[in-house]
């Protein structure tokens, strides 16, 4: 390879990686700057402070980490519930083509519908229920939104495992239950972290039902961001602080699986 086509390679791969991180650090550079820097433009003003951070954090009337905590329990416990629906019902139409070819079609055509579509429904079910503005009203909305998509994501991975390792089991005596539990799962492990992950960041960056569903007691960092949009003043530097924070829990569990979500990713991608 040429020195000139190695750089422009070099050159193309810098521009692909800045336009990925220009929003984050350019978000992260608000949150830093004074208010009066933000509304007036200077780009390069050197009043940089933590106010925002402190006013997200502490400011009273928001409990903005009240928030965070109802983010990561619904993000989490939706994840896993998802999760638990969604793989036994992918092994099924996997394995034992449930619902003929177009049941998994017509499950993600559900997915595909603009959620709002189910606004008024499910604002009046859980008002019916007197489940508005509860953490289980959340997660049982994510879950019902999430899983068409994850049973989907799932029959992809489990029809890529051979099914010679299943039979082979079969015929070492394994029960039905006895081969998910020691070939099906450990196999597709990666593909269930991955789309665990998928998961988690859609209920985690999740707005519209936040908003709809949640008053005071339940909202989440989503919601609570948006309240520094007042009639008076945009509090631009509150609002990149609480994107900031809101960005922290979905890098680290990222990178903490970071291994198992390439592997996921790319599994059944290559074969030979």
């Amino acid at each position: 390879m040429k020195l000139a086509d190695a750089l422009s390679y070099v050159l193309v791969l810098l521009l692909i990686i800045s336009c990925f991180l220009f929003p984050v650090a350019f978000v992260i550079w608000t949150s830093l700057r004074s208010h009066g820097a933000i509304v007036s433009g200077l780009i390069l003003s050197t009043d940089y402070t933590l106010e925002h951070y402190y006013n997200v954090l502490f400011m009273p009337g928001y409990a903005f980490t009240k928030a965070f905590t109802n983010s990561l329990i619904t993000s989490i416990v939706s994840t896993i519930l998802t999760v638990v629906i969604s793989f036994p019902a992918a092994y099924s139409i996997a394995r034992f083509k449930t619902g003929g070819g177009t049941l998994s079609s017509s499950i993600l055509l559900i997915r595909l519908l603009p959620p709002m579509v189910f606004a008024i429904p499910i604002s009046v079910l859980f008002q019916v229920a007197n489940m508005r503005d509860t953490l289980l009203a959340l997660i049982l909305v994510y879950t019902a939104f999430n899983a068409p998509l994850d049973i989907f994501v799932l029959k992809s991975f489990i029809e890529e495992i051979p099914i010679e390792l299943e039979e082979a089991a079969i015929v070492d005596g394994c029960s039905r239950l006895q081969l998910i539990r020691y070939v099906t799962l450990p196999v597709s492990s990666p593909g269930i972290i991955a789309t665990a992950i998928l998961t988690f960041i859609a209920c985690w960056s999740e707005y519209p039902f936040a908003l709809l569903l949640t008053i005071r007691h339940a909202v989440t960092i989503n919601v609570v961001a948006s309240q520094f949009v007042t009639q008076a003043v945009v509090k631009y530097g509150e609002i990149a602080s609480a994107v900031v924070i809101g960005m922290v829990p979905t890098i680290l569990f990222v990178m903490l699986v970071q291994k198992h979500l390439v592997k996921g990713l790319t599994l059944g991608a290559v074969k030979g």
